[in-house]
């Protein structure tokens, strides 16, 4: 078993304006990317904080796009540029996951700062690879997790809420996938350590996330917005940090990554498509209908209650689902289901979501 945690975990209201006393101890002349809306939240903070510790703030570049190929082969070459000693990745998932990635490949030290909690990816081990229109490519296991993470409560709940809610059902996501695994590998220590971190977070998340919305919206980032985002980042990252030959018997998170190749999906976020895709895993396990119905309507409460029309496939267009479906088998070992199982739970998902909307 591999184990890849950070060294360091920071989470706590204006985190970063104390960010350059714990950086300084990995860097003096980092590269620092990240999305424009990120830098515009974050970065004039950082800034104030690394130039009072000594730490170089010269070398910014903004990021768009995917964790490609080509941007791991454009930031390994800025490093070089800059001879950089470390890199600070400011914003969401793909930038993080873009930093984290080209860490790697040089053997140098990587601190995520997330400005979301969409995703656990600042302390993910791990980079999801795209090409640069957005398909997905393939999972890209690191070495290491980040060395450092610094999440600001305050930044975070002070984004759109939207993002909040797409990282609460990816979190929840880490609960129902490692659940049906528990019944492969019942004497697994480290799928029990997963699944009773999975529910923590799960629980934590039930009981503060509109409390930290309402308290967030009042200008008060407490204990309930620290729960928060440690449910969404550090406990969904720790259930994912313990590695090994046992996969996960899971299909919401291949659905994401597979529709992600499909171009008219990609307005929807990360935990919003992970969402339609639990839902079809529990129709692919027989789970009781009213059960289902239950897990749809706790989604909708945080705005994720999705039809294939939401997502931007069609429930007419059955041979873009039995390719999707296709897809999802060639490229996730684990997904036993056949073709017409995957489509029927798609098309299931689809229709009790537009029943239950009707319903009101």
């Amino acid at each position: 078993m591999i184990v890849k945690t950070p060294k360091l975990y920071i989470s706590e209201k204006d985190a970063l304006k104390t960010a350059g006393q714990y950086i300084k101890e990995y860097s003096k002349n980092p590269l620092i990317i990240g999305s424009r809306k990120a830098l515009d939240a974050a970065f004039s903070q950082l800034q104030q904080s690394l130039e009072d510790n000594g730490i170089s703030t010269e070398n910014v570049d903004l990021f768009s796009g995917y964790p490609s190929e080509n941007k791991f082969r454009y930031y390994t070459e800025l490093v070089e540029k800059y001879n950089a000693d470390a890199i600070i990745g400011i914003g969401g998932g793909r930038v993080l996951d873009t930093a984290k990635a080209t860490a790697d490949l040089l053997n140098i030290p990587v601190i995520t700062i997330p400005t979301i909690a969409a995703t656990c990816a600042a302390w993910a081990g791990l980079t999801i690879q795209y090409d640069d229109e957005g398909s997905y490519v393939q999972p890209r296991p690191l070495k290491k997790a980040p060395e450092l993470i610094i999440a600001d409560t305050r930044i975070i709940l002070s984004a759109p809420k939207r993002y909040l809610f797409a990282g609460t059902i990816d979190t929840f996501a880490k609960f129902y996938e490692i659940r049906p695994s528990l019944e492969h590998a019942k004497d697994s220590l480290n799928l029990d350590i997963a699944f009773y971190s999975a529910k923590l977070a799960y629980d934590k998340l039930e009981n503060n996330v509109f409390k930290a919305i309402k308290e967030a919206d009042e200008g008060y980032f407490g204990q309930s917005a620290k729960d928060v985002v440690d449910a969404i980042i550090y406990l969904a990252g720790f259930a994912g940090s313990f590695q090994t030959n046992t996969g996960y018997y899971s299909f919401a998170h291949p659905f994401y990554h597979i529709s992600a190749r499909f171009p008219n999906t990609r307005h929807k976020l990360h935990g919003e498509k992970v969402a339609y895709g639990i839902v079809a895993q529990l129709f692919l396990e027989n789970k009781d209908e009213k059960e289902i119905e239950d897990v749809i309507k706790n989604f909708d409460k945080y705005d994720n209650a999705f039809t294939l029309a939401d997502i931007g496939l069609s429930r007419e267009n059955r041979s873009e689902l039995e390719n999707l479906a296709a897809q999802i088998r060639e490229a996730f070992d684990h997904v036993e289901w056949n073709i017409k199982s995957i489509v029927d739970a798609l098309l299931q998902t689809d229709s009790l979501v537009l029943k239950l909307k009707e319903e009101g």
